[in-house]
This record gives structure tokens, C-alpha cells and sequence, in this order.
């Protein structure tokens, strides 16, 4: 065992050698960045390497010519001790506000590819990878290299927009211009890495228990197993240490890195086939495969699905050999590198360390079912096929990127094309049935000598498969996988007909999806010169801040001597707690304090965050997840391990109530909230009607997933007085609850927010029980303490969206219109009441979307679960009840044999009309709406093409749907308060209530602040004199949360207030110094103003009453056109087209709202189409807590085409400066999405004699869409 080394790690961090002495091998990169180097750039969000916000550049020594490779990687996943002799590159190496940007920094800033900033130095991240190694990289390669980096705002178009000026051709390409944008020192060659050059020697490092040794040849890496052994230490084998990402690391005494190890980083290309050694990264395979095409039918199948293998961050480190090591020790994992290596026909070749080094070569077969104690993966062989043989893979996964498959398999087919049979020996390898990739070995004999087209040779080759490969029961989504057996057999065997011979209908089935290039377009108004630079599209004001990681979230924030929390949760779902013993957590070194419900009355606390909620659960545990308490630590690795150490013992544990059939089952609602109200009569109604349509739909829960999860930071100071950071959208009420939680009068708790990174309606209410649960440790330690939830914390025991299911019964006339609703709606909304009493009133203001209808009657209730209380989210009521609604259309046209457009139509709002919620339309273009995008977006002739595309394929269908939306703005009631300070040296500095968090706030109140306060004088006021500062309570009292869509107006309403006062101080001082018609400057004004002693601080206020035409200031209309392909067989959706239409009426900045419209849309694809929670039905366990298994969508999932525009020539008498919101109605127009795959799908069925509705829910997951669509075996047919 190798007892000599360094003990420390050396490597070069922006351009400065570093070195750490004696690093936890356990730490990783990404941690070590953030905690000890104050880079904060960086974000660990998911841990996962799922999200690719901690991305950073690893450049290393590459090959015989000591040539630097560099390589995007997830920075969370990589071990700080791996990079030692490397450079490490951060965004705050790539170029900074202060020294320059770097050109990919400006173009994402160009381009309005920033929101709420926590994504945004990733994706530079990514992209500066890809300049470092090919300054004039293809649109294709652009469009790829953004597979692993997530973002919830933007909508990926305007990043993707923006990046595609660097490929070639593009304006923004050419050779980085190092000297003037770059911070760090870009080395070309080994000699300029200074300390760090030469080849890495060999490391043992200890610390903790735990020690890191790199090893130098395949011979030490023996001796060192064997000594292992010998003495009882378990080791875990290291190259890219991307199994972390899925798995949690098997504890073990050493970690051994062969990344350095010669014989493990051979390749080489021979007659036998591609050759790489065992610590060669999946990227390189994927380069040799590339490179050597031609040599095997093999190789080009095998690179098309390895892109689908994780993202590029993952595949640029994380070996070949460690997959497949990592399927055998996980079985349940559908390894894709696995399967179809599998198929393949790859070989291993073995070193047995403790055989002295015996070599055996193996097949997959026999890997996965050998030992692998002291075995080596030395080298994986991918043998070249002969050129009559045909290879295909398949996959079907949730996401197109970036997500492991639900099944894959591959197949390995020799033809006799003349003949029509298959010859030779086939291979059949499924992955995804049970564990292991599995042969399909019955199957494979069975087709031998058989014909390929031959439907009854399909049929009893698809009985031989189901019978041998018998479907792990315990495993998900049976069904489904079931359905996908015969889906790949039937494909595979239809690809082996000469391509003239297969029928054109059957064509498009067995066509291979090439995702193209997508592109987009925006379209909207120049604005009104009188009031620039409002309406002007000015990019927001921290973009550069976020595209160099200076932006600052609450995280970011040092303080000296901080402790951190970490909460113990419940591991079941409905209990009473018999004990809680901190004991062991206690005994753990590092560990400060365990706070619970009985510490916090013990030290005269208050546990209960409203009427509804404890911060700690004191008898009885009501849902997973749930805090039982509070760890507090000396850093957040310990205080994580602490906190699992916690024992809990319950009794009286129940079965959870989870769904809504759970919920009637056991009679489970909240009986004092609900809604019983009607108007009109819907027996009337019914009696007038021709046709009476009834059904179901329902829409499931949807995470936030901001980047940023809950997270709270507490000092407290002298006085008893406590500041809180809060990554909160409501200030108020964290300051009253913390207040409470402290019986603490709320002058002595000061909250102050910066930014949000993400929010989306759940730091609404859900944020103010974490920061009391903070508070409790920080008042009761004095000391500053922090309290930042992990993901699947976060996912686990914070409220989503809620579920809801609509029973429906419609009376329509014959020419569709609809006379009566009778509407039985359930909502799912957890244990207990958020902070607010649902009483579903709301919904009244959304149901009726944009249609008069005249009788209605509805009835909801609120079913009581074991799940946590559910929260806003983006569009709360709106965006599930516009669902509901344009389902019935859809219903009713398709029963009516009607245009469902026609439907729509001729049931729309007018002006004059009021609607359910009490609104009178004074002013109502939903029709023109309507008509404009149905129009720009040449819907009636698209949708007859698409007839005839689904005439002429048989099994892949598209749709198209149109859909309006109808959103109302609440003004009434929400107070906002700004102060606007202007200096003597004329800069400006404004407070106001409003919370930043990717909406564009800050930009549009210094436009208003600048267009008012320049009105005075000649040249008007540069924004760059303007600083928006960090919102506190201090300025911000008793304000309203930032919510719904119009918090961005009304606090630009309050700053103009503020603004008018000083400008009417100021008035008598400009007119004096205007001469000859010409204003003064803005700082002559000011320094009159100064010499004048004139007050140069003033406060705004507003408190909007309702609206004059009812409940709400105003309405607005929205209308989008989804063009949609589905592959019926599988399920597999693409999305080809989007054109989305806003009246935003004068927006006071069009590039905010056009990516306001961009993120809203997408976000609801994910809503309506893939984003789905799975819960233990026996102890309630969210199984999708994670970037794992939780599927928003990626940049690879957005339309091919992609356009939205502002309603031109509009406005808004009853808005801020003519002005409409545009947060929200476009998520709702993510279901026309929903509907275009409905109507494939219906396409489809019709085929074999299924005519009747064909009902969808949400999420339409390939699983939903393949199952709806069930493709009878029998149809499956050959010619």
C-alpha cells in the first residue's frame, strides 16, 4: 500500500497556482470553490450534476504532445483531490463587470439571456468550454453543448439566440481575444501551467478516516488492492466520480484514482475495433466512434445514442469502464453504455489483482454476473461487424437529454436481403426489465432463418420475448415497459427491409429523430419615444453581474464565525412521534445543538408558524418529509451526517392518504373550505342544450424547481435585534413570523432580500417557517447561522402545485355553443393549510377562461393527504382551470364533430360582457387575439397539411391546437412602498418593496426612475446613474408579497410617486436654469438642488382599491398555436412549433416581457408534458425528489420553432403608463401543447376503430401518450 506521496493539492485556479494542504478526500471541487475560495459563481444546487449550474473548465495534460485538454465539467461531482496538477477555470476567470466582459459573458447579456441569474454562469460556463478547444465551433455543436445545464426562467431560446452568434459564420465568432476579455491566463501549452506542469505525481492525502490515494501504474494499483484486502480496508475505484451523481458513494477507508494510470488511458484502432482502457472517459469513445464511421455499421448507431448518455459535463469525465462497473453494483440502473455495448458485442479484458495480475476477457453477459472484488477493468473492446449487418438502439426516456431511460435495447442483425431473412446469430439485448441488461436469447434462435417482414413472425417472436423476459413486477411503470418490448422488436425488424420496400406510411416509424437546430423569433413594438427609456428593450441591469458570477445570492454571503443547520425530517408519512433521541448526532464533532418543538418551548419560543403549521412537528408526523428538527453544526457536511444520526421512533403508523381516490376512500376533506356556487340555471341550461358531453380530466403536482432552494440566513445583533436573509417573496411576513417565532417585537427583525434565484409563487408563504426554524438557532446560539435545504429536502417537505380533478358535464348546442357547466372539482392540497386559507373562490376568476357562458354550477372541496400543505405556483388556479376549460372545448368539438377553434369562437368574450368573476369587459380583444396568431401562425393551412401528413403515416401522428387565455390583474389592497434617495454627486439610489427574482423588476423601476426624473432636464438621466438597492423591512414595511404577475408595475408605480415629489421640488430649479430653451444638465439640476438646500429624498406609496370595472384592475388576453409529432408506438414527443401572442399593452419593457412569455411557456410544456411526482404509496416518500428522476424541460426540449410576440399598437388605460403584465398567461398556453398531442393521438386510434374521446391528463408523459394511444399488436403490420 503506497504510504509515500504528496500530501497535498496542487493546481491552477484562474491563472493562480494554489495549494491545499491535507484536503478531505470527500470534498468536492464545486465545495471547496464556494466555502475556502469565496467563488461563488458557481451554485451547488442539485449535487446531482443534474442542473449544471456548478459547471466549471478542467484543463489537463493530453497526450504524447503535452497539449492542454479542456472540458466543461459538473464541478459538484468532480473531487478536489482529482485536480491536482490541472487547471481549474470559474466564470470569475472568464472576464468580470470591472475588467471586461468575455464575448460569450455580453452576447448572453445582448440577448436578454438572464433572469433570475442562478443558471446563468453555468451555461457561460458551458459554452467557454467549447470556445477553449474550437474557436469557430458548428451551429450544431452550439446547440448540443447546452444538454446539461438546466434553466427554469428563460426558456433556453434568447441563451440559445445569443450563443449561436459564436459558431461559425456567426457575428460574435473568432479567436478568444485573451488579453482584453479574459481574467485568467489561458495557457496554450504545459510550459505557462508554471508549479502545476509536468506529469502529476503520485498523492496519498488522509483526513477523517478517509484516504485519497492517485496511483501511478497498473502495477501499484495491484499491490494496493491486494494490501487492502489483506488488512480489511474497503476501497471505492475513482476516474470521473460521476456515480456520485445517482448513488451515493459506498463508505469505504481509500479512494483510489487511476485516472493517472497509463495502461487506463490507452485507445487505440485496430483490425479487431475501437480499443480504450478503463479510465477513459465516455467522451473519447464518442470521438473514436466519430472518427471511424465507416468502419463498422456499429459505430455511428453507437455515437447517435451515446450523445443521449447523460449531458457533455458528464461524458467529458466519467469513464466507460465506471458505468458499466456501476451497473453491476446498482442493477436496477437502465445503463443506455450498457445495453448496447451489450449488443454490441463488446469484450472486457480483466486484471485480477489478487491473481497476480491474471488478464481474462470477458463479454457483459458474464461481467454482470462475476464478482468484481480486486478486478480492474483494464480495457473495453468495440469489435468491428461485418458490412451486411444492421445495428439499432433505442431509447425512450422522460426528457430528450439529460435523462436515464424508462427501457432501452439494442439489436444486432445479420440479413439476407435477397432472401428477406435473418441469417448469422442475432443479438437481442433489452435494458430496463429487470436487473441488468438482458439477453434476449429464445428470441434470437427463434428469428433465425426467419423473415423479417413477415407480421407472423413478428407476432410469435413478440410471445417468445414477453415470455422470456419477464418484467421485474416491483419495478415501475409495467405497462408501459411491457408495451415497449414489442415496440423495439417491431422497429428493429421493420428497419431490416430494403428502404424501397418498406410502405411509405410505415416510413416515418423506423426514420431515426434528428432533432434540427431550432430557431426562434420575437416580435414587438419600437415604444413610445415620449417616455423613453421606458418601453425601450434594455437588458436587466445585474445581467452582467450574473453572466461573471457576481451576482450575489443569499448563500454567497460570508459572515465570520456562522454555524449551519440542517433539519431532521420524518420517514414516514402519517405517525404519532414516541421519541426523538439526538444522542448520537450530539456525539458527532463539529456538532453544536439540536433544536426541536420541545427545545423551542423550553427556551420560550413559539413553534407555530399560523394557525395551521408547527415549524417542528411535536406529537404526530402529518406527511414525509416533515421537520422534526434542527441540527446546528461548524459546517454543512457535518451537520448534513448529524442530522441522519438523529434516532425517531414512531407509533400508531398509518397507510397515507395520498391521492384523491385515497382522500374519498377515507372520507378525507377539509369540511369548513370548498365552494358551492352557481349562477344562472344549469337545468335551464341543459334543457336548451342539443348534445350533453360528460368526463374527467385531471392535472398533477408541479415542483418549482428554482435553482435556489429554501434558504434562510440569521444574525443576530445587540439589543435582542435579528437581521434575516431571506430568499423570501414575501419580507413581510418573515418579518412578522420571525417576530412571533421570537416573541420579538418585529422593530428588532430586519429582513433584507437581494435577489431571488427563482421562485415562481414558492417563497410566497413556504419561506417563512425555514427562516424561523434558522432563527430559533441563531437567537438561541448568538451566533449567525445558515439553513440552505438540499434538493430532495426541498422537493421532499415543500408544497408543489397543487393537484386538481374536474368532473365535467357541458350542454352545447349543435353549433357549439355552450349553454350550461356543471363542474365537481377536487383539489389535493395536502396535510394542513398553507399560511392562507384555501376557500377555491379563485377559481371562479379563471374558469371561464375567456368564454360567456351562461349557466354554471360549481362544487369544489379540499381534499386532506398526507403530503405537505401545497403552495403558489406560477399561474396558482389559472393555469389548472384553463386546462380544465379547454378540455371541455376539446370534448365537446370532438363529440360535435366540430373545428375545435370553431368551438372556441363562437363562445368568446366581447366587449361589454362581464364574466363569472364579477369583471366587466370594458375592453376585450380576445377575439382579435385570437385571430392575430391564428393568422401570423397560418393555422388553417397547417392544420390541413397535417391532415394529410397523419393520412400518409401510420404510426407517427402530429397535432395542432390553438388556444386562448384570459388573466386578470389584482391591484386592490397591495401596498408598495418606495424611498429615492438622490446625492449631491447627482447618482441615484432607490428602496422599494418589490423582490427581484428574475422578472425584470429592477430594470423597469429605473426606467420609470429615469424617464420621470429626466424629464427635467436636457439629456434626461442615464440609467447608469440609478442603483436599485437590497430590499429591507426597514424601508419595506407592512408590504404586499410579490406575486402575481404585478408586482413589477406597482412597484414601478410607487417609484414614480417617490419620483413626482422630487420632481416637483426640482421644477422651480430647472425652469430657473433653463436658458435659451435649452434644459440644464442633470447635474447642474442637482447641485442647484444641493446648494438650494432642496429635499432630495423622497417617499412613495400606493394602495390600490379595486378595479373600476370590477374585482380586478384589468384583464388580459393571451392566444398560442402548438404544432406537435408523436411517435404513437413509444409515446416519444417533439414538439415542432410554437407561436404565442401576448397583449401586454405598452410594455415598459419589451425584452423582459418577451422572456417573461419565452420562460412562462415552457415552463408549462413541463406542466402539461413531462414534469410528474411518484410517491411510496406505503410511506408516502416522494420518489422524484431529485434532477434524477424530476424532468423539467431542457434546452433539447423546446420547440423547434419558437415565436412570440407583444399584441402590437395596444394599450392599457387601466394599467401602469399603459402597461399589462406578462408573468403568467403564457404558461397557460402551454396547453395547446397538450392538446396538439391529444389530437395525434386521436389520429391514431382512429385507425383501428377507437372513435371515441380520447381523454388526456397532466402531465402527457411518453408513458400516457403510449398507453392512450395502445397501439394493437395486431396492427403492427409490415407492408
Amino acid at each position: 500500500m503506497p504510504s509515500f506521496g504528496r500530501n497535498r493539492v496542487e493546481f491552477e485556479l484562474n491563472g493562480e497556482v494554489v495549494a491545499v494542504e491535507e484536503p478531505d478526500p470527500r470534498v468536492s471541487l464545486g465545495e471547496y470553490l464556494r466555502s475556502e475560495r469565496g467563488l461563488s459563481g458557481l451554485q451547488l444546487s442539485c449535487r446531482q450534476g443534474g442542473c449544471g449550474a456548478c459547471t466549471v473548465l478542467l484543463s489537463g495534460l493530453e497526450g504524447k504532445d503535452g497539449g492542454l485538454d479542456h472540458r466543461s465539467v459538473n464541478s459538484c461531482l468532480v473531487p478536489l483531490c482529482s485536480v491536482d496538477g490541472k487547471k481549474v477555470t470559474t466564470v470569475e476567470g472568464v472576464g468580470s463587470v470591472k475588467a471586461g466582459l468575455h464575448p460569450i459573458q455580453s452576447t448572453i447579456v445582448e440577448y436578454h439571456g438572464t433572469q433570475c441569474g442562478m443558471c446563468t454562469p453555468g451555461m457561460v460556463m458551458s459554452m467557454y468550454g467549447l470556445v477553449r478547444g474550437n474557436s469557430e465551433p458548428t451551429s450544431q455543436q452550439v446547440e448540443d453543448q447546452l444538454d446539461g445545464n438546466l434553466c427554469r426562467c428563460t426558456g433556453y431560446r434568447p441563451i440559445l439566440d445569443g450563443f449561436q452568434t459564436l459558431a461559425k459564420g456567426g457575428k460574435n465568432c473568432g479567436p478568444c481575444n485573451q488579453a482584453a476579455r479574459c481574467t485568467s491566463t489561458c495557457a496554450k501549452d504545459i510550459e505557462e501551467m508554471g508549479a502545476c506542469g509536468g506529469r502529476p505525481t503520485r498523492l496519498v492525502i488522509t483526513k477523517d478516516g478517509v484516504t485519497w490515494v492517485r496511483l501511478a501504474s497498473l502495477q501499484e494499483l495491484y499491490a494496493f488492492l491486494r494490501s487492502a484486502k489483506s488488512k480489511g480496508d474497503k476501497v471505492r475505484i475513482v476516474k470521473g466520480n460521476t456515480a456520485s451523481g445517482v448513488y451515493k458513494p459506498p463508505s469505504a477507508n481509500f479512494i483510489a484514482d487511476i485516472s493517472e494510470i497509463p495502461d487506463l488511458t490507452k485507445v487505440s484502432v485496430g483490425e479487431s475495433g475501437i480499443t480504450i482502457g478503463g479510465a477513459v472517459p465516455i467522451a473519447d469513445l464518442m470521438k473514436l466512434l466519430e472518427a471511424n464511421s465507416e468502419l463498422s455499421p456499429s459505430y455511428e448507431p453507437l455515437l447517435n445514442h451515446l450523445k443521449r448518455v447523460a449531458h457533455h459535463q458528464v461524458r467529458n469525465i466519467g469513464s466507460v469502464a465506471g458505468n458499466l462497473a456501476m451497473t453491476h453494483e446498482h442493477g436496477d440502473f437502465t445503463s443506455d453504455v450498457s445495453t448496447i455495448l451489450m449488443a454490441a458485442g463488446a469484450t472486457l479484458k480483466l486484471g485480477f489483482a489478487h491473481n497476480n495480475g491474471a488478464e481474462q476477457s470477458v463479454g457483459l453477459e458474464d461481467f454482470f454476473n462475476m464478482s468484481l472484488e480486486g478486478v480492474v477493468i483494464l480495457e473495453i473492446t468495440v469489435p468491428i461487424m461485418p458490412k451486411t449487418t444492421r445495428f439499432l438502439t433505442y431509447k425512450v426516456a422522460l426528457r430528450r437529454v439529460n435523462a436515464h431511460a424508462l427501457m432501452n435495447a439494442g439489436f444486432k442483425l445479420e440479413v439476407d436481403s435477397k432472401k428477406g431473412l435473418i441469417v448469422g446469430s442475432p443479438v437481442i439485448v433489452y435494458g430496463g426489465v429487470k436487473e441488468y441488461p438482458q439477453r434476449a436469447r429464445k428470441t434470437e434462435d427463434f428469428l433465425v432463418g426467419k423473415s423479417f417482414s413477415d407480421r407472423k413472425v413478428y407476432s410469435k417472436a413478440l410471445e417468445v420475448l414477453q415470455n422470456e423476459l419477464v418484467l421485474e413486477s416491483s419495478w415501475d411503470r409495467t405497462a408501459y415497459r411491457s408495451s415497449l418490448l414489442g415496440a423495439f422488436l417491431y422497429k428493429a425488424l421493420l428497419s431490416l427491409l430494403p428502404e424501397d420496400a418498406v410502405p411509405a406510411p410505415l416510413r416515418s416509424a423506423i426514420a431515426e429523430y434528428v432533432r434540427p437546430i431550432s430557431t426562434g423569433e420575437v416580435n414587438f413594438d419600437k415604444g413610445d419615444p415620449a417616455e423613453y427609456p421606458v418601453s425601450l428593450p434594455i437588458p436587466k441591469l445585474s445581467a452582467g453581474l450574473q453572466a461573471t458570477g457576481e451576482a450575489q445570492f443569499m448563500d454567497d454571503i460570508h459572515v465570520g464565525g456562522g454555524l449551519f443547520a440542517t433539519y431532521v425530517t420524518s420517514t414516514v408519512a402519517s405517525a404519532a412521534i414516541k421519541t426523538i433521541n439526538p444522542a448520537k448526532a450530539i456525539a458527532l464533532r463539529g456538532v453544536v445543538t439540536f433544536i426541536s418543538a420541545a427545545t423551542v418551548k423550553a427556551d420560550g419560543y413559539c413553534n407555530f408558524v399560523g394557525e395551521y403549521e408547527e415549524v417542528f412537528a411535536l406529537s404526530r408526523v402529518q406527511y414525509y418529509g416533515q421537520p422534526l428538527g434542527l441540527i446546528v453544526a461548524d459546517s454543512k457536511r457535518v451537520a448534513d451526517e448529524a442530522a441522519k444520526l438523529v434516532d425517531v421512533e414512531y407509533t400508531d403508523i398509518q397507510k397515507p392518504i395520498l391521492t384523491f381516490d385515497d382522500a374519498i376512500a377515507a372520507n378525507s376533506f377539509f369540511s369548513e373550505r370548498g365552494i358551492d356556487w352557481k349562477t344562472g340555471s344549469t337545468k335551464l341550461g341543459f334543457q336548451e342544450s342539443d348534445v350533453i358531453v360528460e368526463g374527467q380530466v385531471e392535472s398533477g403536482h408541479q415542483y418549482h424547481h428554482h435553482l435556489e432552494t429554501q434558504r434562510s440566513l440569521c444574525i443576530p445583533g445587540e439589543d435582542n435585534s435579528i437581521e434575516v436573509f431571506s430568499s423570501t417573496q414575501n419580507p413581510s411576513m418573515v418579518q412578522h413570523c420571525v417576530g412571533v417565532g421570537l416573541n420579538r417585537p418585529q422593530h428588532k427583525v430586519t429582513v433584507k432580500v437581494k435577489r431571488i434565484g427563482g421562485a415562481y409563487g414558492s417563497k410566497l408563504n413556504r419561506s417563512a417557517c425555514h427562516a424561523m426554524a434558522c432563527a430559533f438557532a441563531a437567537d438561541k446560539l448568538q451566533k449567525p447561522v445558515r439553513l440552505v435545504l438540499d434538493m430532495a429536502t426541498n422537493m421532499q417537505g415543500v408544497g408543489a402545485r397543487s393537484p386538481y380533478r374536474c368532473n365535467y358535464k357541458v350542454g352545447v348546442s349543435k353549433d357549439g355553443h355552450i349553454k350550461s357547466l356543471e363542474l365537481n372539482i377536487l383539489n389535493n392540497h395536502g396535510a394542513h393549510f398553507d399560511f392562507e386559507n384555501p376557500d377555491m373562490s379563485s377559481i371562479l376568476a379563471f374558469i371561464d377562461n375567456t368564454y360567456n357562458i351562461p349557466h354554471w354550477d360549481i362544487n369544489g372541496k379540499i381534499a386532506r393527504t398526507n403530503l405537505p400543505a401545497c403552495t403558489y405556483m406560477r399561474g396558482p388556479v389559472f393555469v389548472e382551470t384553463v386546462f380544465m376549460m379547454e378540455t371541455m372545448i376539446e370534448h365537446v368539438a370532438s363529440v360535435l364533430q366540430l373545428p375545435a377553434d370553431v368551438v372556441r369562437e363562437a363562445n368568446m368574450y366581447k366587449a361589454g360582457d362581464t364574466t363569472i368573476a364579477g369583471q366587466q369587459l370594458t375592453q376585450c380583444n380576445a377575439k382579435e387575439v385570437f385571430s392575430a396568431v391564428k393568422e401570423s401562425s397560418s393555422y388553417e393551412s397547417r392544420s390541413q397539411k397535417i391532415k394529410e401528413f397523419n393520412s400518409e403515416n401510420k404510426f407517427v401522428k402530429r397535432g395542432i391546437s390553438i388556444v386562448p387565455v384570459k388573466f386578470v390583474a389584482s391591484w386592490a389592497a397591495q401596498q408598495f412602498i418606495a424611498l429615492v434617495n438622490i446625492y449631491p454627486d447627482g447618482s441615484v439610489g432607490i428602496h422599494q418593496s418589490g423582490c427581484e427574482m428574475g422578472q425584470g423588476l429592477d430594470v423597469k423601476v429605473a426606467q420609470v426612475a429615469s424617464m420621470s426624473l429626466g424629464s427635467l432636464v436636457d439629456g434626461g438621466l442615464d440609467m447608469a446613474n440609478i442603483r436599485i438597492n437590497n430590499l429591507t423591512t426597514t424601508v419595506a414595511n407592512n408590504v404586499a408579497e410579490s406575486g402575481g404577475s404585478v408586482t413589477s408595475e406597482l412597484a414601478a408605480m410607487s417609484v414614480q410617486v417617490a419620483c413626482d415629489k422630487l420632481v416637483k421640488r426640482l421644477k422651480v430649479t430647472s425652469k430657473m436654469l433653463t436658458t435659451l430653451n435649452k434644459k440644464p444638465s442633470w447635474q447642474e439640476l442637482i447641485q442647484s438642488g444641493v446648494d438650494n438646500g432642496i429635499d432630495l429624498q423622497a417617499r412613495g406609496r400606493i394602495y390600490p382599491s379595486a378595479g373600476k370595472s370590477g374585482p380586478f384592475q384589468y384583464v388580459s388576453f393571451g392566444a398560442g398555436v402548438t404544432e406537435a409529432e408523436v411517435d404513437v408506438i413509444t409515446g416519444d414527443t417533439r414538439i415542432l412549433r410554437a407561436d404565442i401572442l401576448l397583449d401586454c399593452g405598452k410594455s415598459l419593457n419589451p425584452a423582459v416581457d418577451i422572456g417573461q412569455v419565452q420562460g412562462a411557456f415552457i415552463q408549462g410544456l413541463g406542466f402539461y408534458l413531462s414534469e410528474e411526482y411518484r410517491y411510496n404509496s406505503d410511506n408516502g416518500q416522494l420518489i422524484t425528489d431529485s434532477t434524477w428522476e424530476y424532468k423539467i424541460p431542457s434546452s433539447k426540449d423546446i420547440p423547434h420553432d419558437f415565436r412570440a410576440s407583444l399584441l402590437p399598437n395596444s394599450s392599457n388605460p387601466a394599467g401602469f403608463l399603459r402597461s399589462k403584465f406578462s408573468g403568467e398567461p403564457p404558461y397557460g398556453l402551454a396547453c395547446s401543447a397538450l392538446f396538439a398531442v391529444r389530437q395525434a393521438v386521436a389520429a391514431a386510434r382512429v385507425q383501428w376503430g377507437e372513435n371515441k374521446w380520447c381523454s388526456m391528463s397532466a402531465p402527457a408523459t411518453v408513458e400516457k401518450v403510449a398507453l392512450a394511444a395502445n397501439v394493437p399488436v395486431s396492427f403492427l403490420a409490415f407492408s
